[in-house]
């Protein structure tokens, strides 16, 4: 079985219970763990709702070209649309967005750190790193988890971004 580590976010709707409805779906795949929930301001999405963050570490057997397409396949079942073409498509709000963050250790379509315009799966993802939406509930559940490009672990890519703006989700 593979480790894989998965971003979700959602600032469409019932944010929580799009997340439980995407865990439903994924544990279908294969064994899971959750971080806790983070809530934090959309990026590069002025004026859009807050969104809600998690990490999912699943354990699966299925290829990573299929993990990605069956994770496209939930995220339209749970009411992300999809403007294939759009330049924009990245910056709308969305009910869910789950996000390949490591796959094991593999490696795919980096290119001297570089993000290819044109490919649909980078792996790990191309700007975790940068994200303290994301490194938090990582780091979380696998501090010591190691990105193969970047050799730094997840606890000290944290220690390089500015938190303030993640707060933990406390459920009403």
């Amino acid at each position: 079985m593979t480790e894989v580590y998965l971003g979700l976010g959602s600032n469409l709707g019932d944010r929580e219970e799009n997340f439980y409805r995407a865990l439903a779906e994924l544990v279908k795949l294969g064994p899971l763990q959750r971080s806790d929930w983070y809530e934090s301001e959309p990026v590069a999405m002025a004026g859009a709702p807050k969104f809600l963050n998690g990490v999912v570490r699943l354990w699966t057997n299925v290829g990573v070209y299929e993990l990605l397409s069956r994770i496209q396949a939930i995220e339209v079942r749970l009411g992300r649309e999809r403007h294939p073409g759009a330049p924009s498509e990245r910056k709308q709000p969305r009910t869910v967005d789950i996000d390949i963050l490591f796959y094991g250790q593999e490696v795919i379509g980096w290119q001297a750190g570089a993000v290819p315009a044109d490919s649909k799966l980078i792996v790990p993802h191309p700007r975790l790193h940068e994200r303290a939406f994301v490194l938090v509930p990582l780091a979380e559940i696998s501090p010591a988890l190691r990105h193969p490009v970047l050799g730094l672990t997840v606890q000290e890519l944290l220690a390089k971004v500015d938190t303030h703006g993640v707060k933990r989700w406390k459920s009403s």
